[in-house]
């Protein structure tokens, strides 16, 4: 291969590639509003905030690989707090908690059993 040091311009050869260039980008650019568009959270299209910001590349798929090990945590941490709240509704109104929950047909039935068997 030789070094090449001079070409020739042509502006309509440059014309072309703008217009076969633009072609590509308005392609590429309906792609990704489709993309963005699609995927909300809670009606908000997040991913054009994030494309505002102009990632690379590289950053975009660290993003992803980010939010797919998120999930599964944050769907464990959900479980626990679901959990955690009802310990904690259990532990600051106990008598409310035991009123509400509570299977005392069991209890009633052996207290009505001791009242009938007090020989």
């Amino acid at each position: 291969m030789t070094n090449m040091d001079k070409f020739n311009f042509s502006f309509e050869m440059a014309s072309k590639a703008k217009r076969q260039l633009e072609e590509e980008a308005s392609v590429l650019s309906q792609r990704i509003d489709r993309i963005v568009n699609h995927f909300t959270i809670n009606d908000t299209p997040i991913l054009k905030f994030i494309l505002n910001m102009e990632p690379s590349r590289d950053e975009l798929k660290k993003l992803s690989r980010a939010l797919d090990r998120l999930a599964d945590v944050v769907q464990a941490y959900e479980g626990i707090t679901t959990k955690l709240s009802i310990a904690k509704a259990a532990e600051s109104d106990p008598h409310w908690f035991a009123s509400s929950f509570g299977d005392f047909e069991h209890e009633i039935d052996k207290d009505i059993e001791t009242l009938f068997n007090t020989d």
